[in-house]
């Protein structure tokens, strides 16, 4: 077992100054990514560099627990994964939440130092590969659910430390500037989502309020973009395929004030994630993409990726997948008694192979509307 980590098991005392001191004695300068806003240029030049074909990556749920960077089990798949993820030239990667495993209860001094390890160590993980990233708050970002009363209070604590690491474009609403944004990128609009919000003295599955108004003037605003993409961590609507997951779904489904402004707002895909397993369906005109899969459980045994491709004839998705392997004992986590396995691997088999694509669709549109071609796998 990593040192550090060793080190976090036998002596995790929040009292006084212990912690702190420790913290101090094993943590490197926290390096902070720089931010990852992105300079839009005008509408003109928008649509003129997007006839240039271009891709972007999603992967959500990458890793769902609290991992250290290095970690000897691990290494060797993770970096074989983001490789291939590099591979396909991306302009950046979304994520939709599930960074960590964010267990960090014991107040908000422990939220803050265990962000400061677990956040830097993912970070360096995709800068390692040169990976550029927009990521969406999950519930692990958050203390994981459900949420009591001291944890439903501790929530600004953990909204602060994602806003502090992550660093996102800080474009959205007032209550929520670095949590819910959107990027405008070659005339293709991503619009990141918070789908979690405390109203009444509770933690809701819900995008509700002033993100929701907020959301409704940013799709308003930007309704010439030749795609809009919307991501946030949990799904709106079943059946949903799952694996090792508490599966949270939007509160009202379909009926909920979020899809009705998703519909109003011509979105054409919504990425998500929580159940670790791929589904694929559509409503509204809008495809709901579940996607990407928890790392270190036995019964969740494959990684997918979605990749799209913009070009100027249509958005072209291709979702691929690998097997992976966890073994060994369970890796410590803070407040999980059964973590994620010490070891995860990717078959010599597999790699030889390369990811395989389970399923692909074209989104192209004319002025007669939307057409759904080249649909196979997982997309029929």
């Amino acid at each position: 077992m990593n040192v550090l980590h060793r080190s976090l098991q036998a002596g995790l005392l929040w009292r006084g100054g212990i912690i702190f001191l420790f913290v101090l004695a094993v943590l490197p300068a926290c390096r902070i990514s720089e931010t990852t806003k992105r300079e839009n240029l005008p509408a003109n030049r928008q649509r003129a560099v997007c006839q240039e074909a271009w891709t972007f990556v999603s992967f959500p749920d990458f890793f769902n627990f609290d991992v250290p960077n290095p970690w000897p089990g691990w290494d060797s798949a993770v970096d074989y994964y983001l490789g291939e993820v590099k591979s396909e030239n991306p302009d950046f990667v979304l994520i939709a939440g599930d960074l960590v495993n964010g267990h960090w209860w014991d107040g908000p001094k422990c939220v803050e130092q265990m962000s400061a390890l677990y956040y830097q160590a993912w970070i360096g993980r995709m800068e390692s590969h040169g990976l550029k990233y927009y990521v969406a708050v999950g519930d692990h970002e958050l203390g994981d659910d459900p949420w009591p009363k001291e944890k439903l209070e501790l929530v600004p604590h953990f909204e602060q430390a994602f806003v502090r690491h992550l660093q996102m474009p800080d474009n959205g609403p007032e209550n929520k500037k670095g949590l819910a944004y959107y990027v405008l990128h070659k005339n293709v609009l991503v619009v990141t989502v918070e789908t979690f919000e405390i109203q009444d003295d509770k933690l809701h599955t819900a995008v509700l309020g002033e993100q929701l108004r907020w959301l409704r003037g940013v799709l308003a605003e930007h309704a010439d973009a030749d795609y809009i993409i919307v991501q946030g961590h949990v799904p709106v609507f079943g059946p949903v395929r799952y694996r090792s997951s508490s599966k949270l779904m939007i509160e009202g489904g379909r009926q909920s004030q979020f899809w009705e402004v998703l519909k109003q707002g011509g979105v054409d895909l919504y990425l998500c994630g929580e159940h670790h397993a791929v589904t694929v369906s559509e409503s509204d005109g809008i495809w709901q993409i579940v996607h990407g899969s928890s790392w270190g459980r036995k019964v969740v045994d494959t990684q997918d990726y979605l990749v799209c491709k913009v070009t100027a004839d249509g958005l072209h998705l291709e979702m691929k997948s690998l097997p992976i392997i966890a073994e060994g004992d369970y890796m410590w986590n803070l407040h999980k008694d059964r973590g994620p396995r010490e070891i995860v691997e990717i078959p010599e088999e597999a790699r030889a192979k390369g990811p395989v694509t389970i399923g692909t669709m074209t989104i192209k549109k004319t002025g007669a509307g939307k057409q759904y071609l080249n649909r196979t796998g997982i997309f029929k």
